[in-house]
């Protein structure tokens, strides 16, 4: 006799848009493989890449979908933003990139 169990599933949306502040979306190449809603940078040969430790002044934007390499990608310039539904790419922490992304009219909440 077979037994079956209840599978039980949950999700818990998480908001990435903050405000009203307009956002302002830009396309490049993807240097590597991205998350959506990470924070990115250009690289030596002009591809969006994840923003590094050494690379945190440099950052030019937060990715609005997930792409692979080579692929076309499109990241906010601007916009206001949860700073905790951000995908943080490893060494690097929200207090790194803050600044830099105010210049930029990217605002954390």
């Amino acid at each position: 006799m077979a037994r079956y169990a209840v599978e039980t599933r949950s999700t818990e949306p998480k908001n990435f848009f903050a405000g009203d502040f307009p956002t302002l979306p830009e396309t490049g190449t993807a240097g590597e493989k991205l998350a959506e809603h990470t924070p990115v940078t250009v690289n030596g040969a002009g591809e969006i890449v994840a923003v590094a430790a050494a690379t945190t002044g440099d950052v030019v934007g937060v990715t609005a979908e997930a792409a692979e390499k080579g692929e076309p990608v499109v990241y906010y310039m601007t916009g206001e933003f949860f700073a905790d539904a951000l995908n943080m790419p490893e060494g690097v922490a929200i207090e790194d990139i803050k600044d830099s992304l105010r210049k930029l009219s990217i605002f954390l909440r």
